[in-house]
């Protein structure tokens, strides 16, 4: 059944508010053939919880597009292990994981601290401010970069490659390709500098990793530092603003965790659901023939989970259009499931766990002050703008 999932997606309507439309989806086609024109050419939308969660467990569906004849060599994202099988993909991840430790992670709360405190004095001085610009782009690109070793006067151009990288609905594909290969290439400098003068940062670790004669290449090195830059701060940047637009949205829920700061965790576990940040999961490609939800999926037919519909899963969720800050359990899926659960979802956690701790005490009253601005990114989402002002006390 082919349907034009996109286009009401992309449309104005769809960006402010997709959830309907998964709504509709999950209830009448939970996998969904979407068709991408007269070329004939489409792939399969699972929107179903029971059916997400299986599919991004499932080892005959594969993410390694090079095994369906597709070629990587110009991609950095192609050599990450977010795009490789078992038993590549273990490989990878054991390196990465050897690296980017929880020890390294619980090392950075106290910088964390430093961060935020620094942008809400910003913000207290200036009152009206664009969250998106003033908090939720600064703190995470900041946080990444430091943890990288990425200079501070190329902090900037950092975040406007990963912003090109991730790109927009009607922005043309071929700025993302150079902002890809533009990032490549000033990994690959700082790479060749690292080896010779390491530094106490991520980059100079996974390095010394590859220099011990692990298995490492240097195409595989790269990869591993674009996906970390995209992934270690773009989605971070989208939970922050999706997360206080819910709040602002639900001001008895607001009310809740102002009254009860041990809510904070589970606060940010339900702006993970409510508003999944990556509301899409990466292609998947089936690798034989396999039965999802009642539809015949063909070897080689790709499929994609709509990770944020399966979070408003009624199966899964009890009335799962309503924002919670208590709810328990809560099992969302936006991290992923399965072997490619995210690396950086510690890091984003604890990103946001320290800024609304800090953000609530400092600010009594936080309003909207003016129109927000989604970005438009279906598979991608968050906000452009998110002009607020911000009472102290």
């Amino acid at each position: 059944m082919s349907m034009n999932v996109v286009t009401q997606l992309t449309s104005a309507e769809g960006l402010v508010n997709p959830y309907p439309i998964y709504r509709a989806l999950r209830e009448q086609n939970p996998v969904v053939w979407v068709d991408e024109g007269q070329s004939g050419e489409g792939w399969w939308l699972v929107t179903q919880y029971d059916l997400a969660d299986a599919i991004l467990k499932d080892p005959r569906v594969w993410k390694d597009a090079s095994r369906m004849g597709f070629q990587n060599e110009d991609s950095f994202f192609g050599n990450s292990m977010l795009f490789q099988d078992p038993p590549k993909h273990t490989r990878l991840r054991s390196l990465v994981n050897r690296a980017f430790t929880p020890r390294l992670i619980s090392r950075l709360e106290p910088r964390i601290i430093a961060i935020v405190d620094g942008l809400m004095d910003h913000i207290g001085e200036q009152k009206d401010v664009d969250f998106m610009s003033a908090f939720a782009m600064p703190l995470p690109v900041t946080v990444i970069a430091e943890v990288l070793g990425i200079p501070v006067e190329d902090r900037q151009q950092f975040r406007e490659w990963s912003r090109l990288i991730i790109g927009t609905d009607d922005e043309p594909v071929e700025e993302s390709i150079k902002a890809t290969k533009q990032l490549g290439g000033y990994f690959d400098e700082l790479i060749r500098r690292r080896r010779k003068a390491p530094g106490e940062d991520l980059l100079s670790d996974l390095t010394a990793l590859q220099e011990a004669g692990d298995r490492l290449s240097q195409q595989e090195l790269l990869g591993m530092c674009v996906l970390l830059l995209v992934a270690g701060h773009e989605t971070t940047v989208n939970l922050l603003g999706n997360g206080l637009y819910a709040l602002l949205q639900n001001p008895g829920q607001l009310g809740r965790l102002r009254q009860d700061p041990a809510l904070i965790e589970s606060a940010v576990e339900e702006m993970l659901r409510y508003d999944a940040p990556v509301q899409w999961g990466t292609f998947r490609f089936a690798g034989e023939s396999i039965s999802i939800g009642g539809c015949d999926i063909g070897p080689g037919q790709t499929v994609v989970v709509a990770l944020s519909a399966a979070n408003r899963d009624p199966a899964q969720f009890a009335d799962p259009d309503t924002f919670d800050v208590s709810r328990s359990p809560n099992r969302h899926l936006s991290f992923g499931m399965g072997i490619h659960f995210c690396l950086g979802a510690p890091l984003a956690r604890l990103e946001a766990r320290v800024s609304w701790s800090r953000l609530l005490p400092r600010f009594g009253q936080i309003d909207l002050n003016g129109t927000p601005r989604r970005r438009p990114n279906v598979a991608f989402r968050g906000f452009d703008s998110l002009p607020t002002r911000f009472f102290a006390g």
